[in-house]
């Protein structure tokens, strides 16, 4: 294990934090300009592409967005009153939220873009080490939640 009491210069390294925020600003930025022809930025896309695997609760699109739910955006509701609003999604009988053919038509196209963007995101990363790159990440993220709940010998 690395010794973490004494840290690099930020200066000569930057933090893990500093890489997580800058890839996640990155990401944002670009889908944003490789989606906007539909209208859709990081997040839309995100809702759209959860939506996608079939019909669905606002409840559970928010199980399954929480780590994007802010203070600014508790919910996903309103990305989801958008798509209603656009004709690319409907309410089941039973209260799920499912996407139309004009949905499914947006998320076919927006799919093919996203797919080639992480395709050539990707292109730095063996097949290996991208697998060992997730692995340590949802390591590190597995942790740092067993940390922020204070369970017994964290």
């Amino acid at each position: 294990m690395p010794d973490t009491t004494r840290l690099p210069s930020v200066r000569e390294q930057r933090p893990l934090g500093y890489w997580l925020k800058h890839i996640d600003g990155a990401l944002t930025e670009t889908m944003g300009r490789l989606l906007a022809a539909d209208g859709l930025d990081r997040r839309a896309w995100q809702v759209l592409n959860t939506m996608s695997y079939g019909p669905i609760t606002v409840a559970a699109l928010d199980e399954t967005m929480a780590a994007f739910l802010s203070a600014d955006e508790p919910t996903m509701r309103s990305q989801v009153e958008r798509f209603v609003e656009r004709g690319w999604a409907g309410q089941t009988g039973d209260g799920r939220m499912t996407l139309t053919e004009e949905g499914r038509r947006v998320h076919e196209r927006a799919s093919e873009r996203a797919g080639a963007l992480r395709t050539r995101m990707m292109e730095c990363l063996s097949a290996e080490e991208y697998g060992v790159l997730m692995e340590l990440l949802q390591r590190v993220a597995t942790h740092l939640d067993a940390l922020a709940a204070g369970e017994p010998g964290q």
